[in-house]
């Protein structure tokens, strides 16, 4: 008998590492593996076929780092996350607190508000780009038949206006994640903080800045931190709506990586332009996390 429970124990402790084993395996080839080969590309020289012919070198990041157009990719980059995450988080913990009461049609609203979210992102960005289509847009169209302007606006033909316009696109499809995100975590608050702070007289601001947001707060940390994540590698809607134009001035690092790696055929450079982003994107994972548990520990 202790021979068998011996036996059992062992088999225990291998036991999850088997189960884990198909996941591990799907991981190392489709997310280690690309990861691991972009790193050895952007250190080599490739051919325009992909082939590699030397490693070792600093060729591609230099050449990158020298691009006129760079620090505008990354300023813009940067602007497009932190602008898109910083206005969804503000409405969607509204709407999160809105639709956690009771009130008629709020299953119709849920259901209403995952269809941004549900829908393909490559058709959001067609309808959006129709929408915005100086000639044939609707936008346009509704505009002059209200009376409000009296002919087209060319909203993509500028830097600033089609960046705002993709910013706007960007929270319309982020906010009902994160919504429905934050949405989990306030039902999850027990009613009983909010009858004993109604007791005490609280006002809505109250209970609002020292019940909701502080137990809200674990909820917020993991959805700040995928969004971040999310826009920052966003690709679809930039590439579709504007392609970088003009003159790349509202490229992101992912639609430039892919003009670099799939127009100009420069795949050692586009290589490299992914390793940067990964960096910045574990700088930021790292502070933020550091961040919050100091937080937590104080």
């Amino acid at each position: 008998m202790k021979q068998n429970g011996k036996k059992k124990s062992k088999f225990a402790r291998f036991e999850a590492y088997l189960w884990m084993l198909p996941t591990l395996f799907l991981i190392s080839v489709f997310v280690l593996f690309p990861v691991l080969e972009s790193v050895y590309m952007s250190f080599s020289k490739v051919s325009k076929a992909g082939i590699i012919k030397k490693f070792g070198t600093l060729d591609n990041y230099r050449y990158v780092l020298r691009q006129p157009v760079f620090p505008r990719v990354i300023l813009n980059t940067i602007i497009w996350t932190a602008v898109i995450v910083a206005i969804s988080i503000v409405l969607s913990i509204t709407l999160a607190i809105v639709l956690n009461e009771r009130f008629k049609l709020r299953r119709i609203t849920r259901t209403m508000l995952l269809f941004p979210w549900a829908t393909s992102g490559f058709i959001t960005a067609c309808v959006w780009k129709y929408a915005l289509d100086y000639q044939y847009g609707s936008i346009n169209a509704l505009l002059i038949r209200t009376g409000i302007v009296r002919k087209n606006i060319n909203f993509l033909g500028h830097a600033g206006s089609a960046f705002a316009w993709l910013i706007f696109v960007g929270v319309f499809v982020t906010v009902p994640f994160m919504t429905f995100t934050l949405l989990s975590g306030l039902q999850s608050i027990s009613s009983d903080y909010y009858e004993a702070a109604t007791i005490d007289g609280a006002t809505f601001w109250s209970k609002l800045f020292k019940i909701t947001l502080p137990l809200l707060k674990p909820a917020i940390n993991v959805t700040i931190v995928l969004n971040v994540i999310y826009c920052f590698n966003s690709f679809v809607f930039v590439h579709t709506i504007t392609g970088g134009a003009p003159a790349h001035r509202t490229d992101t690092i992912m639609t430039y990586l892919y003009w670099m790696a799939f127009s100009k055929g420069n795949y050692g450079a586009a290589s490299a332009i992914s390793v940067i982003g990964f960096i910045v994107l574990l700088i930021f994972s790292i502070i933020y996390m550091n961040i919050q548990m100091k937080e937590e520990t104080a």
